[in-house]
């Protein structure tokens, strides 16, 4: 299960900004993840209630943004939404859809005390 180690890496970087602010308590960590990024939102949450524990994340709430999968075609030009890193173009069925949006996994925010 890679969300611990994705888990752990947030809480770093939230850890180190807090630190940073000299704050005492990380109140909320705001993360963006994509559709096509490959982790499973449902093991991030739980990976996350686990992994905050006796940290300054302690109270922290994990607030997610799902970002969907877009893609574009290079033989019509049409953008169309991608749930899988392979779809055909939905409009011509000639052309593989490059990946455009929904790779993504940031830090977008931490509110901290």
């Amino acid at each position: 299960m890679h969300e611990m180690s994705i888990v752990t890496s947030i809480l770093d970087i939230a850890s180190e900004r807090a630190r940073q602010a000299n704050a005492k308590v990380i109140q909320e960590i705001e993360v963006e993840v994509g559709a096509l990024a490959g982790i499973e939102i449902p093991a991030l949450e739980f990976c996350f209630q686990a992994a905050r524990a006796h940290s300054i994340g302690e109270q922290a709430e994990l607030v997610i943004r799902e970002v969907p999968g877009l893609g574009h075609c290079p033989a019509c030009g049409q953008e169309s939404t991608m749930d899988f890193y392979a779809a055909v173009c939905p409009v011509c069925h000639d052309s593989v859809l490059e990946v455009r949006q929904g790779r993504e996994m940031r830090v977008l925010s931490i509110r901290v005390d």
